[in-house]
């Protein structure tokens, strides 16, 4: 394997880890709430410490990343590592509280540094890497979440569980470290180096914030449209946020092997019609089946959305620059997560979770509009 190969695979085995990790600590919050003993409007607003550490985080490390590189992506794994376990033998409120927000700001580093990371091998190999880099994470997370299940069944205490995210998060750090895959780029010589075209990065984001406002509204209320409204057996209607995801897996895989990296307005016109489609057949199926093929139709739609505003973002600026750049599309782009399950609960609560999701069909079908200012900034900067 050459040199480039090793990086590639690091960087992979680094996304696997991260969604190892969330998916793991997703599966373990109902176990994290009973022994903490919060109900659950305390859980939730606990819950907020992890977005509201992560955004300040996202915007310091871009700047971070461009001039250390590979140390703050592997300072970042670190601390997520040390802190899973802490996580899991979590017994008082104001103890996860703390720890939560560690958690967010932590996360918040990872998430800009390993962006750019990912975004910088794509450039050097000129081949469409950040599609399947980013396939990893909900395969892991789909993975880890079953092993949880499983775990707390045979009574597998929650550090333990939790703890396996961190032999993961460490030795990703140790291939990162060993193969140089998050290197940043040379630090630039001024150090008010531009960022770049600041309209077309804040657009970026404002895109990238619809699709990941679709994507996690879909996560949060899928099962609960198959419950609730079809009347699915519980296994089955948990099975939605999985077959989402590991769609969105496939994708990802499918848009690797087939698409122009610099195709940006294509795919994009691509994910909003799939991704619509998806959401109305989920919206107005007549059975729990129909409807999770709907879900599983929309993975696959909007799987490519994301992976390809972050390579754009990082052809929109100079080489020295990337990781201030990939901070400003996430930081705007995380916003998505806030703004989708709040969007589908207030039109579920005038239409039920049918309105919802079609509202939200609605919100995939802007992703059309876009691409009518992305491709002239695309054309302008591509190397």
């Amino acid at each position: 394997m050459t040199r480039e190969g090793r990086r590639r695979g690091a960087l992979r085995a680094t996304w696997l880890a991260f969604g190892w990790f969330w998916g793991s600590w997703s599966a373990l919050i109902p176990e994290v709430k009973r022994t903490t003993g919060v109900d659950d409007g305390s859980l939730g607003f606990l819950l907020l410490a992890v977005p509201l550490c992560a955004l300040p985080a996202m915007i310091l490390s871009g700047r971070a990343y461009d001039r250390r590189g590979g140390a703050v992506l592997c300072g970042g794994l670190l601390a997520m590592g040390g802190l899973a376990p802490v996580l899991g033998g979590a017994g008082d409120a104001l103890f996860l509280a703390v720890c939560l927000a560690m958690l967010g700001a932590a996360s918040g580093v990872v998430d800009v540094a390993l962006n750019s990371a990912t975004v910088a091998a794509h450039a050097r190999s000129g081949r469409n890497f950040v599609q399947s880099a980013q396939a990893m994470f909900p395969v892991a997370g789909v993975v880890a979440s079953v092993v949880v299940a499983a775990g707390r069944e045979l009574g597998a205490p929650p550090w333990a569980l939790l703890g396996t995210a961190t032999l993961f998060l460490v030795a990703a750090a140790a291939l990162l470290a060993t193969t140089g895959a998050a290197a940043s780029a040379p630090r630039p010589k001024e150090a008010s180096a531009p960022v770049g075209p600041r309209q077309a990065l804040v657009l970026l984001g404002v895109t990238v914030a619809l699709a990941l406002l679709v994507e996690n509204a879909v996560q949060q209320w899928s099962s609960n449209r198959m419950e609730f409204e079809l009347d699915a057996a519980p296994g089955l209607a948990s099975l939605a946020p999985g077959v989402f995801a590991l769609c969105m897996s496939a994708g990802r895989l499918y848009a690797q092997r087939t698409a122009d990296a610099s195709a940006l307005a294509p795919t994009l016109r691509t994910c909003a019609l799939v991704t619509g489609c998806g959401l109305l057949i989920a919206a107005w199926a007549p059975s729990p089946l129909v409807a999770l093929a709907g879900f599983a139709l929309t993975g696959l739609g909007l799987a490519p959305a994301a992976p390809a505003l972050f390579a754009s973002a990082d052809r929109a600026v100079p080489e020295n620059v990337r990781g201030r750049a990939i901070s400003m599309v996430s930081t705007i782009g995380y916003s998505g997560y806030f703004l989708g399950p709040v969007a589908v609960g207030l039109s579920s609560s005038i239409g039920g979770l049918s309105a919802g999701f079609t509202v939200l069909a609605v919100l995939a079908l802007l992703l059309l509009v876009p691409p009518l200012w992305l491709r002239e900034p695309a054309a302008e900067t591509a190397p």
